[in-house]
């Protein structure tokens, strides 16, 4: 597809976006009852359509009746994990023609755009289970994530505007985020961007002192990060070298420990501090306007807090994990797919009065960072090498002394050469000099007692 056919593809779709915008944040005003008789319908719509088109959810969904079914009836459909959506892949996708295979090939050719089979959205995401993941979204589906999440951050918006902000000409925002990737943050944002309001991109596998003066050119209104960065965004504003005081700064990607969030208010004390969790799955919350926790997209997604045993966890109580269910999404269904992360919805009603069920926090989802003396460097910098490289099935990266040891398991063959290359850079982006990465197939990776995989284990210091 030539640039100018993407470009035009990526206007249309991002008109569809703004012209569907109002009826995304008109939700956001729903009684519960409102919100309950949505999914219903969702719910059924989405069994309607996987009983037809997706053969490997027809088999275990036969027994639901799309007519008569509730959302309560989903603790009878059996779940699923990435491990068996990517064995399954081929009967699950329900766009004619695609495969897994095609997908993994078309993944390791695209640059910069990730359309595929005509409108559908190819992203890939790593995840904490080790094993990498490949997710298609229709067109629609594509508007849906973006906006479930977009919409929380508009109050925000609002504030620029009553201080004197011209919205959205006169916006600055800035992203200190992944470069360019699979991710889907990387593919769905760059779809969505507003053409009026340019996002200057910065890339997080920089260091901070190198950011510095670019952000204090800039002086961004909207700031987002990585929530393992505030320490050291804080620690340079602190020390007087990073002057700037944005309204706005959205911590996403990862956990966001309440500790990290207190450093950031300290540190901005002006500034709406606005996290939310999202996945690669089907999105998932959008952020609470008063700063504190955020809330499920009920009307997109149905999330599951369960403990070891797959039993519900009641409101205030951590899970052992979530079972997601995508309402939005037809071209691969994701029905009652487990996540590890540790949920903790709040037993008390929002003070900002969203009938949306609260998210309190979600605890363990921080990326361990590995140190290198005083080099600090996010490992997701050398899982982006591991993500193009469609054989390896499970992986786990080990930091060393001077570098890395990548550990995996495949199924097929692997180009080790560029794989080792693309992760020395990565580290030599940072600063640390002369790394060394090593890289080892292995038949079997080890497992925690609840059968996780660790994804990146930094040293012990």
């Amino acid at each position: 597809m030539a640039e100018t056919d993407v470009e035009r593809q990526r206007t249309a779709h991002y008109a569809v976006l703004e012209r569907q915008i109002p009826e995304f944040v008109g939700r956001l005003t729903w009684s519960r009852a409102q919100i309950e008789a949505h999914k219903t319908q969702a719910f059924r719509e989405l069994l309607r359509f996987v009983q037809t088109r997706s053969p490997w959810h027809s088999r275990r969904l036969a027994h639901l009746d799309p007519a008569v079914a509730t959302p309560a009836d989903i603790v009878h459909i059996p779940t699923m994990n990435k491990r068996e959506l990517m064995a399954n892949w081929d009967e699950i996708v329900t766009v004619p023609g695609a495969s897994r295979h095609e997908a993994e090939q078309a993944l390791r050719a695209m640059t910069d755009q990730f359309y595929i089979w005509g409108d559908n959205v190819l992203i890939a995401s790593g995840g904490t289970g080790g094993q990498p993941g490949l997710f298609l979204y229709d067109w629609q589906a594509s508007v849906a994530m973006w906006a479930g999440t977009a919409r929380g951050f508009l109050p925000s918006l609002a504030k620029l505007a009553a201080h004197g902000v011209e919205v959205p000409g006169g916006v600055r925002i800035a992203s200190i985020a992944a470069e360019r990737s699979a991710h889907g943050s990387y593919v769905m944002g760059r779809i969505f961007s507003n053409p009026r309001i340019p996002t200057r991109s910065f890339s997080a596998w920089r260091s901070i002192d190198d950011l510095i003066p670019e952000l204090n050119a800039m002086q961004p209104h909207f700031l987002g990060s990585y929530p393992s960065l505030i320490s050291a965004l804080s620690a340079a504003t602190k020390a007087g070298k990073l002057n700037i005081a944005p309204r706005v700064i959205y911590f996403g990607a990862e956990h966001l420990p309440d500790a990290s969030r207190q450093l950031a208010r300290e540190t901005w004390p002006e500034t709406d501090i606005l996290t939310c969790w999202g996945t690669s799955e089907g999105g998932g919350t959008f952020p609470c306007p008063c700063g504190d926790g955020f809330h499920v997209c009920e009307d997109l997604v149905i999330i599951e807090p369960v403990d070891a045993a797959g039993n519900p966890v009641a409101p205030g109580q951590r899970s052992a994990g979530i079972y997601i269910t995508n309402l939005f999404n037809k071209a691969l269904p994701i029905i009652r797919y487990f996540i590890d992360d540790i949920f903790e919805m709040d037993d008390k009603p929002c003070v900002c009065g969203s009938s949306y069920q609260k998210v309190r926090q979600v605890h363990g989802r921080s990326l361990d960072m590995f140190r290198y003396g005083a080099i600090t460097v996010h490992p997701a910098a050398l899982e982006l090498a591991v993500l193009e490289q469609p054989c390896i099935l499970e992986y786990q990266i080990r930091q060393t002394r001077r570098g890395a040891h990548l550990v995996y398991r495949s199924g097929g063959n692997v180009d080790s050469g560029r794989l080792s290359a693309k992760m020395r850079q990565a580290l030599l982006s940072y600063g640390v000099q002369e790394p060394e990465i090593t890289i080892e197939k292995i038949p079997q990776l080890e497992r925690t007692a609840a059968g996780k995989l660790k994804h990146y284990l930094p040293m012990t210091h």
